[in-house]
């Protein structure tokens, strides 16, 4: 009868409580490899779609820090952060002097107004302004993503 041999790891898991951040460390029993890694991964991904930017980030962090996640994955949710987390009035003059620039919608950002566009909620920008608004982030991610590529 083969002995099977365990591993034991440490797995840093981290919980968002309040404004803070708390850590604690979990040991588990197993072959290791991948657990803590797709837990944080997981939480960052989570925390980004509920629009908890500044949560996330700090969550990116500490995983890229501790070896949870990888340093190339810490720099694409980085970006997506940037990307969900600008708001209108940030994007370059140029595009701002578009026709039918909303805006009254410049305080907003590209989450707040994808959750608006999604929800069918005009009550701050019509249809049409939400659509426009919408396409001006995307440009403007898309643009900054093909600078990142050429670096």
């Amino acid at each position: 009868m083969a002995q099977r041999t365990r591993t034991r790891g440490w797995v840093l898991v981290l919980f968002m409580v309040g404004c803070g951040l708390l850590s604690c460390a979990h040991t588990f029993e197993g072959s290791g490899g991948g657990f803590g890694r797709n837990s944080a991964e997981a939480r960052i991904t989570h925390l980004i779609s509920d629009g908890q930017f500044a949560e996330a980030e700090a969550l990116v962090s500490e995983s890229a820090s501790s070896g949870l996640v990888e340093q190339s994955t810490a720099a694409a949710f980085r970006r997506q952060i940037a990307d969900l987390s600008m708001k209108l009035g940030e994007i370059p003059a140029r595009l701002q002097r578009v026709t039918g620039f909303p805006s009254r919608l410049k305080d907003f950002t590209r989450h707040e107004l994808q959750k608006m566009y999604d929800m069918e909620n005009f009550s701050i920008g019509t249809e049409k302004e939400l659509q426009t608004a919408l396409k001006l982030l995307k440009d403007v991610a898309k643009d900054n993503s093909r600078l990142h590529q050429k670096l």
